[in-house]
């Protein structure tokens, strides 16, 4: 077993040099080397396919992926309730489906010029269908897997026989290209490859403790319609009610206010817990009041503890989650969500800063990297 493991330890190392070697990328002397047929057929999108390993020396595998190839893991595991994957052979339509996506949103968002990118991609990409876990005890039993990128030596992207047949979303397509896409755009960022907008830093205050968000007596008595207005206003004054809609006491400062957008997760979808405050930066600190008993103060923020502590860092995490916004949202819906005219002052302040930093980050990343954000969530507006 160990002499398994170190063989194709060598022969993942010897890949990824062949991938990374000006030299080597684009000689196709190396598809000896591999564990499959390559290329696996004749058609036409088997040229593109040969083509894609010339350039980026990423084999894409449509044929003869079985249970051993999807449970190579780096490390070996003798549980009995570990997953074991299995799938099903695409069919030529659905092979040219995938491969149209990772086109388009896989390689699209890369540069094969850059040695940095080429680093990002497997050595094989397994297209197949319904990959799924298949053992009866195992706590994800049946469970499908779209996308895989920890594999030993390879990806696997897979949707299910069903959806195929029906015809992907623009969910689906919009989750994939975005789950391809960002990564890539991230690592731009925290490698230093790609720089924050001039003039970001400047739109908001990234020093100062954020409100949560800012509550009126009306929006917090209407969470409790049974009570009467001294009782509303009695737990309103103390803020005691644990995970309600508890009044914010400096409304000036709340996120919103500030010129912060709620938070995007890297699976875009928009965080909801605490109304999407932004984790990354420190939050004002809860007190609570009983009578005749001193203050209790309380830290509310989940990531209080990694929060970090030099501005710059808080800066590019507000700029990662505006490009966030930016793939999941289009602009009509940016300025839905925040209008300019808003009837409040200090909400009509803090929209203005966010559709600033929309539009700054938008144009700024296509002028200056050629990267149009905007693209992904205009997936989710077509029809």
């Amino acid at each position: 077993m160990i002499k398994n493991q170190i063989y194709w330890i060598m022969l993942f190392l010897l890949g990824c040099i062949s991938c990374a070697d000006d030299d080597n990328v684009g000689n196709i002397d190396s598809f000896g080397m591999l564990r499959f047929e390559f290329p696996q057929g004749s058609n036409s999108w088997d040229k593109e396919i040969e083509q894609i390993a010339k350039d980026w020396g990423m084999y894409i595998i449509y044929k003869d992926v079985d249970s051993t190839d999807l449970n190579r893991t780096w490390t070996e595991s003798f549980g009995t309730t570990n997953p074991r994957y299995v799938c099903n052979e695409p069919s030529n339509e659905d092979i040219q489906v995938y491969l149209g996506l990772v086109k388009e949103w896989l390689l699209g968002s890369l540069d094969k010029t850059n040695k940095e990118h080429l680093k990002q991609l497997p050595l094989y990409l397994y297209l197949v269908n319904d990959y799924r876990d298949n053992n009866p005890v195992s706590p994800t039993y049946k469970k499908h897997v779209q996308l895989n990128t920890a594999g030993f030596d390879y990806w696997s992207l897979s949707f299910t026989s069903e959806e195929l047949e029906a015809e992907l979303t623009p969910k689906m397509i919009h989750s994939l290209a975005c789950t391809f896409s960002y990564p890539g755009i991230k690592t731009g960022f925290t490698s230093g490859e790609y720089k924050v907008a001039p003039g970001f830093e400047d739109m908001s205050n990234y020093e100062d403790k954020i409100g949560i968000r800012y509550v009126s007596l009306e929006e917090f008595w209407a969470q409790y319609p049974y009570w009467n207005e001294v009782t509303a206003r009695e737990n309103y004054d103390m803020g005691l009610r644990p995970g309600s809609m508890t009044p914010e006491k400096d409304p000036e400062n709340a996120f919103l206010r500030r010129g912060f957008a709620p938070q995007v997760s890297e699976s875009f979808t928009l965080v909801t817990t605490n109304y999407g405050t932004p984790t990354w930066m420190p939050w004002i600190v809860k007190e609570i009041r009983f009578p005749g008993s001193p203050v209790i103060t309380q830290e509310m923020n989940p990531d209080y503890a990694s929060i970090p502590e030099r501005i710059s860092e808080r800066v590019l995490l507000d700029f990662l989650n505006m490009i966030r916004l930016a793939m999941l949202y289009s602009k009509e819906k940016i300025r839905e969500m925040f209008p300019l005219d808003a009837e409040e002052s200090l909400e009509r302040k803090g929209y203005q800063i966010i559709n600033d930093k929309y539009d700054l980050v938008v144009e700024y990343m296509k002028m200056t990297y050629d990267i149009d954000v905007t693209r992904y969530a205009a997936i989710l507006d077509s029809k």
